[in-house]
């Protein structure tokens, strides 16, 4: 209790632009759906504004106004007009396709306001914490949910107000900030609060692709510490136990999905779809993106967020032929919009070549910066960029990318947090 009355949200509250960011990340991380809204007509369809469009629009002015004032670094402007790129290329091709395809379009794109927020306006450690008690707030809001819900359904995965893999996406981000502050050597109740309400979060959403995320991400702080010659045999024996724990909670209840291995490694299977599980619908999804690619290559199909049935059902006949023993479930419906599973392959058929290349550069230079952040400074600021860019890249392999989703909303949050915490490494060194 003592650690969640000194956190340094609080007094953050009280300056505006601070204030702004943080409630803009707390209204965020609840689903879009959840929040009350507006219907207003565009174009021939609706969209539905809730207080999160409201909050990353007056979000994004401040943070405009802040970037035409100061400037932006030189080291961060490639990850900025990266995501600028990205950003435009939605909007641009969702336009092509429609009203509808423009509002879900828009939806996603606004978001990129939280990654901007926390890249101008961050300027200090202090400021950072308190995107970390939001963040660690909710996370712990989350498991308490879960938590019930898991006792009343008898086990198995929870989504607790978020979904499972936006659940999971979140908890990874404590998760491993209180890793790197076990790391750095200070504040241990903070540090072990963030471990506990993390690893409960990514076992309870059980999310695979989250779970790789984290692999990611403690490989980054353990490289870092080891190339600064500062960890302990404690702090990598805490590390192996948390790592431990995390990966047998998530695969105990994930132990169904996983039939692909016993696919592998198993004796062959008795009966047609035996080893069905979701990660075989996940294929089939990606082989249907895959052609939808390759007759699209460059531009792709233009972004929908969901593909109608006109774009993808011609290949439905070869996807049932490649794979006749999964479920007649498990394909997508000829009648019903196509609804990605992975960011990377949604990115190459709706956006082809060009959106490949503009999520490449921007995950690149990201990664420029964290890396350059960790041979400034080993404190947390230098270690967590490269361990939140981990997670990030791991999280957006398991779940397309959707406007008013969690998980779309901590992926731009760990962008702009990668060039605030960079630029502070810097200035730090």
């Amino acid at each position: 209790m003592s650690a969640l009355r000194h956190m340094a949200l609080w007094p953050q509250l009280r300056v505006p632009r601070i204030a702004l960011l943080l409630v803009t990340i707390a209204v965020c991380l609840i689903r879009a759906r959840d929040q009350p809204s507006v219907d207003v007509g565009v174009g021939g369809t609706t969209a539905s504004v809730v207080p999160g469009d409201v909050l990353l629009v007056a979000l994004a002015v401040v943070s405009l106004r802040e970037l035409a004032r100061r400037g932006m670094p030189r080291d961060a402007r490639p990850a900025l007009f990266a995501a600028a790129g990205f950003c435009a290329l939605v909007l641009v091709t969702a336009a092509t396709n429609g009203a509808t395809a423009l509002v879900s379009g828009g939806k996603l794109v606004e978001l990129a306001a939280l990654a901007l927020g926390a890249a101008v306006l961050l300027r200090r450690r202090v400021e950072f914490e308190a995107v970390v008690d939001v963040l660690l707030l909710f996370t712990i809001a989350a498991d308490i949910v879960g938590v019930v819900k898991f006792v009343e359904s008898a086990g198995g995965r929870q989504a607790s107000f978020l979904g499972e893999h936006d659940f999971a996406a979140l908890a990874t981000l404590p998760l491993l900030y209180g890793l790197a502050l076990l790391y750095e050597g200070g504040r241990p109740a903070r540090a072990w609060l963030a471990i506990a309400a993390g690893a409960l979060g990514c076992i309870l959403g059980a999310a695979l692709a989250s779970l790789l995320g984290f692999y990611l991400g403690v490989a980054a702080l353990v490289a870092l510490g080891l190339l600064a010659r500062r960890l302990t045999l404690a702090q990598l024996a805490a590390t192996a136990g948390v790592v431990a724990v995390v990966t047998t909670g998530t695969l105990v209840i994930r132990a169904g999905d996983l039939g692909f291995l016993q696919s592998w490694f198993g004796k062959p299977a008795e009966r047609p779809g035996q080893y069905a599980s979701s990660w075989s619908q996940r294929l089939i999804f990606a082989y249907v993106g895959g052609r939808i690619f390759i007759d699209h290559p460059i531009i792709g199909t233009g972004w929908y967020g969901n593909l109608p049935p006109h774009e993808f059902s011609e290949y439905l006949p070869d996807a049932r032929r490649r794979f006749p023993d999964q479920p007649p479930r498990y394909f997508p419906s000829p009648t019903k919009p196509f609804i990605p599973q992975q960011t990377y392959d949604e990115v190459l058929y709706e956006l082809g070549i060009a959106g490949g290349v503009l999520l490449l550069a921007l995950l690149v230079s990201l990664g420029r910066l964290a890396i350059s952040a960790g041979r400034a400074t080993r404190a947390l600021v230098g270690t967590l960029p490269a361990a939140w860019l981990a997670a990030a890249v791991g999280a957006i392999a398991g779940e397309g990318l959707f406007g008013g989703t969690a998980l779309a909303a901590t992926f731009w949050i760990a962008c702009g947090v990668v060039v605030a915490l960079a630029l502070q490494a810097k200035e730090s060194a």
